[in-house]
């Protein structure tokens, strides 16, 4: 009975490890990542962002920082974000996303 219960508690651990030192993607995945949710935002935001790539736009406007996710779980965990604001035309949105699959969290900016 030891044995298993130590087993367990060795697997919980292993799968504990791997999720906390997950790799994180790239600065330039999380750019292009930016990029793609601002070229295609959903349909209610259409309206308010134009967006017309990255082309034009100087990599001074560009900033990209990797932050810690809120909540209790998540500083436990190391859960971590980027955030990625692209300066043009006046407006600076910014989009997160999560550091580790690049998935789509909020935008904020031009819509505020």
């Amino acid at each position: 009975m030891k044995k298993i219960i130590l087993s367990l508690v060795v697997i919980m651990l292993m799968f504990f490890l791997f999720k906390y030192q997950a790799p994180i993607i790239s600065t330039g995945e999380a750019i292009h990542n930016a990029e793609k949710y601002l070229l295609n935002p959903p349909e209610e935001w259409k309206n308010s962002i134009s967006f017309n790539g990255l082309e034009e736009i100087p990599p001074e406007n560009i900033s990209v920082n990797l932050t810690s996710k809120q909540g209790y779980w998540n500083q436990i965990t190391n859960k971590m974000k980027w955030e990625v604001t692209i300066k043009y035309d006046g407006q600076a949105p910014t989009i997160e996303m999560d550091a580790y699959t690049g998935e789509f969290i909020n935008l904020y900016g031009p819509l505020n």
